[in-house]
C-alpha cells in the first residue's frame, strides 16, 4: 500500500468499459479497456464484474492494488436516475465484499456526466452528445450542472441517430410508395443492407430486432453526396440539436464551450457543418473544441473531488 491518494473511473456502456487511475494530483497513471458494464442489460453483478476486470488490467499496469484506492466513480449507461444509482452502488459494494476487495468511496452517475468533466475537467463547458440518443449536459461556473434532452426514443432523442435513421426509413417507404422525392438513401438501403423491398424492410425493423440507428449512417452518406431528402433530414436534426444549445446557453447566461460528441457528430460530416454554422451565426462568441480528457478520466476525476469531500 502507498501514502499518496489514487482514484479510479469508468466509463460503461452497452458494449466496452473504459478505465482510467489518476493520482491526487489529477495526472493520469493509465487507461483500459474492457467488457460491457450496463448493469440495465447484462445485470449488476456482471457488470460489477466486468468493471473490477477493468481495475485488475488496470492496476496491473501500476505497482498499485485495489486498497490503494481512494475512490471510484462509474459512469454508466442507464445510471442517469437516482434509484437505479442506488441500486447500482449496491450491487457493487456487495459484490466487493463478496471478492474480498475493500469498499472505498463509490460514485455512480451517469456516463454523460463523466464525459462532461472529462471534456472540461475543473471548468465551465456543455458536451453536446448524438450517438444512438441525444443529450446535452452544461456545467457554469460554480460547478453546477443543466441538461437538455436526452429523454429516449419514444419522447425525445432529437437529432441522434435513432431520429435520423426512423426519418431515413420513411424517406425510403414514401419513395416507394410515391408520396416523397427520389433519393439516394433507398440507393444505399439496396447496396448495403440488402433491402429489397419495403416489405422485407418490415420484416427486419418489426421482426428481427432492425438497429434502426444504423440508417443514420446511410442518410449522412446520402447528404455528403448532395441528396435533397437526406439534406432535409440533416437540416432537421440540426435544427434540434441547435435547440438543445440555445437551451443550455439560457440556463448558463453565457456562451460557455461546447464539444461535440457521440458517433453522430464526433467526426465530419454534413450534420457536423450544418450544426457548425447554425451555432456560430447565432452564437459568435462559443468556443467548439475537442474534449480535454476522456470520460473514464472524467470519472475518476469526480472519484476523487467525491472522496475528498467525505
Amino acid at each position: 500500500m502507498t501514502s499518496d491518494r489514487y482514484f479510479i473511473g469508468f466509463d460503461g456502456g452497452a458494449t466496452k468499459t473504459s478505465g482510467a487511475i489518476i493520482n491526487s494530483k489529477g495526472e493520469i497513471l493509465t487507461e483500459t479497456t474492457g467488457g460491457p458494464s450496463n448493469f440495465q442489460i447484462i445485470g449488476i453483478r456482471e457488470a460489477s464484474k466486468n468493471i473490477i476486470d477493468v481495475a485488475k488490467e488496470s492496476l496491473a499496469e501500476t505497482t498499485l492494488e485495489f486498497a490503494d484506492i481512494r475512490g471510484v466513480f462509474l459512469g454508466l449507461t442507464g445510471a442517469g436516475r437516482k434509484g437505479d444509482q442506488d441500486r447500482m452502488r449496491k450491487g457493487f459494494e456487495e459484490y466487493l465484499r463478496n471478492n474480498s476487495l475493500p469498499v472505498p468511496w463509490i460514485g455512480v452517475e451517469s456516463d454523460a456526466l463523466a464525459a462532461l468533466e472529462g471534456a472540461f475537467p475543473g471548468k465551465a463547458g456543455m458536451i453536446l452528445i448524438s450517438g444512438t440518443g441525444s443529450i446535452l449536459l452544461a456545467k457554469n461556473n460554480r460547478g453546477a450542472v443543466s441538461r437538455a434532452g436526452g429523454w429516449g426514443r419514444f419522447i425525445g432523442d432529437e437529432g441522434s441517430g435513432y431520429a435520423i435513421g426512423k426519418a431515413g426509413l420513411g424517406a425510403y417507404v414514401k419513395e416507394y410508395d410515391g408520396r416523397g422525392k427520389k433519393t439516394r438513401i433507398s440507393e444505399l438501403f439496396n447496396q448495403r443492407l440488402n433491402v429489397e423491398s419495403p416489405q422485407s424492410l418490415v420484416l427486419k425493423v418489426y421482426h428481427e430486432n432492425f438497429d434502426i440507428a444504423s440508417v443514420a449512417r446511410l442518410v449522412l452518406d446520402a447528404a455528403n453526396e448532395g441528396d435533397e431528402v437526406a439534406l432535409s433530414i440533416v437540416q432537421e436534426a440540426a435544427n434540434e440539436l441547435l435547440l438543445h444549445v440555445r437551451t443550455a446557453v439560457s440556463a448558463a447566461g453565457t456562451e460557455i464551450p461546447i464539444a461535440f460528441m457521440g458517433s453522430i457528430i464526433s467526426h465530419e460530416n454534413a450534420l457536423v457543418t450544418k450544426l457548425t454554422n447554425l451555432i456560430s451565426r447565432e452564437f459568435p462568441a462559443m468556443n467548439i473544441c475537442r474534449p480535454e480528457q476522456s470520460a473514464a478520466v472524467g470519472a475518476a476525476l469526480l472519484a476523487m473531488k467525491g472522496a475528498n469531500n467525505t
